[in-house]
This record gives C-alpha cells, sequence and structure tokens, in this order.
C-alpha cells in the first residue's frame, strides 16, 4: 500500500514528479565537485571544517589542499570515474582526500567504518579500485576535473548487511545532490553561523551525505572529533551542545543516508517515531497488514540508490523497477504519516 505524497510536514515544492513516477528535484548543480566548487569561492573566507584539536581550516585552504591532492591523484594515473578507497583516519585528512578524489574526477569509495583491513582490500579488488589513500595524501599542481554528469556515479558506500557481509551501494550526483538540497532545505542551513557537529562517522552516509556535504553546500562550518563511534547517546550531545537543535531521523545508504525526518515541535507527540518522508522521498508499506498501517517500509524517490556494485541478485531482491526500495524494517505509520519502528533489519 503506497501511502499518499505530499505529507503537509516539511513539504518542499521544489520536487515534482517525471515521466519515470518517482518525484525529483528541480535545477540540480550536474556533479558534487560544481556545486562544492560555487560554495569554496562564495565562502573562501569563512571556517569550513575546526577538528577536536581546534585546527581550523577556511574554505580557501581546504579547498586548495583537496585541489592539490586530485594534482596529485592526476599524477598517479587517477582519471575521470576511477574509484578510488578512502581509509584515513574520521577528521580534517579523511576530508582532504575525499573532496581529493571528487575534485579529480574520481569516485570515493568508503568502507564501513567496522571494516577490518582485510575486508578494506576485499573492498578495493571488488570496486575495481585503481589506489587506496591508507598513508600519506598525494600532493602535486592543483587541479580541477571539468565536472561529470547528474546519473554518472558520485560515491559508492560499501555497508554491513545481515549475516555480516559488506555491500556497495551506488549513488550518483543527483542522488547525492537530492539528499544535500532536502536536508539544507528541511534543516534551513542558511548563515554565517550554522555549525554541524558530526556524530557519525565520515565513510558513513550519514556522516557525508546527511551532515558534512549539506554544510559545507550551505557554508557553514564542520566540527569533526575524529570519533569513530557510530553512535553518540542523546543525552551526551544534549548537555555538551545545549543550545543547538538536535534532530531524529531515519535512512540508510541506499536512501542517500536519510529519508524519514522527525520534526522537532511533534516530538513530543511521537516519542518512538523516527520520522515523516521528506525531500521527495515516497514511502509503501508491503505485507498482508499494509491496509492497517503496519508492514515493510518501501522507499523511492530521487536520493534513492538505483542499485549494488556488481551484485545483480542482492539488485533484484531489494529495489523494485519501478523505484522502489525494500528496506526489510517493520514499521507502523499513523493516519498523519508519523513512521514507527517495530523491527529491523539492520542497525
Amino acid at each position: 500500500m503506497e501511502i499518499p505524497a505530499g505529507s503537509r510536514w516539511l513539504r518542499d515544492d521544489r520536487v515534482t514528479r517525471r515521466d519515470s513516477g518517482i518525484l525529483q528535484y528541480d535545477c540540480l548543480e550536474p556533479c558534487i565537485a560544481e556545486l562544492l566548487d560555487r560554495s569554496a569561492l562564495r565562502f573562501a573566507n569563512r571556517v569550513a571544517v575546526v577538528d577536536r584539536c581546534g585546527r581550523a581550516l577556511t574554505y580557501r585552504e581546504l579547498w586548495a589542499a583537496a585541489a592539490r591532492v586530485a594534482g596529485g591523484l592526476l599524477d598517479q594515473g587517477v582519471g575521470p570515474t576511477d574509484r578510488v578507497v578512502v581509509c584515513q583516519p574520521n577528521g580534517v585528512r579523511w576530508l582532504i582526500g575525499f573532496l581529493g578524489v571528487v575534485l579529480a574526477g574520481g569516485v570515493p569509495v568508503l568502507p564501513d567504518p567496522s571494516c577490518s583491513p582485510e575486508e578494506t582490500s576485499e573492498i578495493g579488488v571488488h570496486s575495481g579500485a585503481v589506489l587506496t589513500l591508507d598513508s600519506d595524501l598525494p600532493d602535486g599542481v592543483a587541479f580541477l576535473d571539468g565536472g561529470a554528469s547528474p546519473d554518472e556515479l558520485a560515491v559508492l558506500y560499501y555497508v554491513r548487511v545481515a549475516g555480516g557481509g559488506l555491500r556497495g551501494v551506488e549513488l550518483t550526483n543527483t542522488n547525492v545532490l537530492s539528499t544535500i538540497e532536502a536536508v539544507a532545505h528541511a534543516m534551513d542551513l542558511v548563515g554565517d553561523g550554522v555549525r554541524t557537529v558530526l556524530t557519525a562517522p565520515l565513510s558513513t552516509a550519514v556522516g557525508c551525505s546527511v551532515q558534512l556535504l549539506p554544510t559545507l553546500a550551505s557554508g557553514g562550518t564542520v566540527v569533526v572529533s575524529g570519533s569513530r563511534v557510530i553512535r553518540a547517546p542523546w543525552r551526551h550531545l544534549r548537555a555538551a551542545f545545549p543550545t543547538s537543535r538536535c534532530v531524529r531521523g531515519w535512512g540508510v545508504a541506499e536512501t542517500g543516508g536519510i529519508g524519514l525526518l522527525l520534526p522537532s515541535e511533534h516530538r513530543s507527540r511521537h516519542p518512538r517515531s523516527v520520522g515523516v518522508p521528506f525531500g521527495g522521498i515516497e514511502i509503501a508499506l508491503l505485507g498482508p497488514d499494509a491496509e492497517h498501517g503496519v508492514g515493510e517500509l518501501l522507499c523511492r524517490g530521487p536520493s534513492v540508490a538505483r542499485r549494488y556494485w556488481r551484485d545483480p541478485c542482492a539488485t533484484d531482491e531489494t529495489f523494485t523497477e519501478d523505484g522502489w526500495f525494500r528496506t526489510g524494517d517493520q514499521v507502523r505509520i499513523d493516519d498523519e504519516g508519523f513512521v514507527d519502528q517495530i523491527a529491523v533489519r539492520v542497525s
């Protein structure tokens, strides 16, 4: 059973339905590199990132460092659409390496934080990566690739699945840019004073696509802790940042890192809810009790992945021909569209 689109919560009129039947954003930049390049030029003197030691880089400094890494990658033979595994400490160096791959026209391959060195090596082979950034970052003459098309692969997240295996989640430029637009709009990320504390590792879809990239695209400041802890207790965040806005939501890499968001003004009325769909995401229920608001959660929208990397069987099992992603999560959806989790397939 499909839940009607157009919830009155977090409405975004910039999404329209295309011939494919899927809602899409209008007027997106062609690729991540072009969006972030505009941001770096516009906010050159603002602080882009601060680490746990207080080290700060402006947008100009961050972009210059990433462009030199891109030049070094070019010297090592990395070309457009080449995959490069980014395996760096969770901090400024990871960020510079990631952006360097993007500016070089490559595709960052991001292993799950739980991966062992052996699994990271296997990911390099499976992804067909031409290089792994696991030590000093390459340095060369500053370089910026001419840009990619919206439907080209932008990032490859390797995620842990039930049973302990790993899958590569393909996200195109359109997928990632749609997540950026959705988060920036829902969170009202505007102004010089925006600071985002990263509560997830940078190599995850939540840390990168949901927290990092929307902040950089909006000219805000990213605060990285260096921690590889996946979740920080809610009460600890509240105590550490008493004036901040803490947001609850739900998402996986296949949905671009996020798909549901709980408006803060409704948290007290819906304490168990993980939110409502936003940013062009539509939801549906599958199962015998779907008409009663209970079943497996299905999602589709502009940020939802198209397939798994080199895994046609898993793709056929998980993604439908008309764009729905089967999450495997059992949920309950009330009359207002708020989603409560009942059973989660993968934490």
